[in-house]
């Protein structure tokens, strides 16, 4: 529930700007990965780098060995991290040469892409108007959002394959959902994009967004390399959105059996903390969270 909530609805938006959208396999997948490299590193001595979590061949995963430099490609679908503490455990029901490929080639191919994101700006008018209900004179405010610049996102990078024997490992879509993709990707143009993002579609200030732009992107990498814990999870809720995890969670439930108040106390907490109106954080929950559900 945890990552369901909080990543569905911050780090998404990292997603969005490195032109991704991982989905639940893919990051069973890579869990599972992480684990059989963790395995690997303790029965051999040497440090191991996952190259590519998830390929078209289902079951795969591509790892080298960073003392010898071989590329191997593991069927870590058969590996049962739950029951498995040894190599020769997981030796015992794969097949070498089918299910382990040893001594691939890498190689790389630069591909080309990016797109244009049109950059807006927000202003707000203040006009005294007469109130018939009072007999006196009231402020009333409105904004207006207009267009300002277009910038090309650069996302062109290396997509990398590993052949032997017949075999070739690569991404397991078009768009590579790997790390490499990820880690070739500039952290800086994701930031902005995302503080564009935000700024535009949530009517955040241009330094609120870019705070939460530079903790999405930090914690985005993170998440990369390990699953977060419940602790960082929590410290990420209250940089964010000034809530706990568990009121974001209790929230979330007494919404789902039909009462608002903990959910609308939420927002407006949430609202607060990034200067911006109840009516835009709600609908930032409606896109990143409740639409996902």
């Amino acid at each position: 529930m945890v990552n369901k909530v909080l990543l569905s609805l911050i780090l998404s938006l990292s997603f969005i700007a490195v032109g991704c959208n991982g989905g639940g396999g893919g990051s069973k997948q890579k869990k599972q990965a992480r684990a059989f490299e963790a395995l690997l590193e303790d029965q051999t001595g040497h440090p191991y780098k996952i190259t590519k979590a998830k390929t078209k061949i289902d079951g795969y995963s591509v790892f080298q060995d960073q003392v010898t430099g071989e590329y191997i490609a593991y069927n870590v679908s058969k590996f049962d991290k739950k029951t498995m503490t040894t190599i020769d455990q997981y030796l015992a029901v794969a097949v070498d040469g089918v299910d382990i490929v040893r001594n691939l080639n890498e190689q790389s191919t630069w591909v080309e892409t990016g797109y244009w994101n049109d950059v807006y700006d927000t202003v707000t008018y203040y006009e005294d108007v007469w109130d018939e209900y009072c007999e006196c004179w009231t402020t009333e405010s409105y904004t207006e959002t207009y267009y300002v610049d277009s910038y090309w996102v650069d996302t062109s990078h290396y997509v990398y394959t590993y052949h032997s024997g017949g075999f070739v490992f690569d991404n397991k879509d078009a768009q590579s959902k790997d790390l490499e993709t990820l880690e070739a990707l500039k952290e800086d143009v994701a930031e902005k994009f995302v503080t564009y993002k935000l700024t535009s579609e949530y009517s955040l200030s241009n330094t609120r967004a870019a705070e939460l732009a530079k903790l999405v992107t930090r914690y985005q990498k993170l998440d990369n390399v390990r699953e977060l814990t419940d602790a960082e999870s929590n410290i990420f809720a209250m940089d964010a959105l000034g809530v706990s995890m568990s009121q974001i969670e209790n929230a979330l439930k007494d919404k789902s059996q039909g009462t608002e108040k903990s959910y609308e106390d939420m927002l407006s907490i949430a609202a607060q903390v990034n200067k911006t109106s109840v009516e835009q954080i709600g609908k930032f929950f409606d896109d990143y969270v409740l639409g996902e559900e």
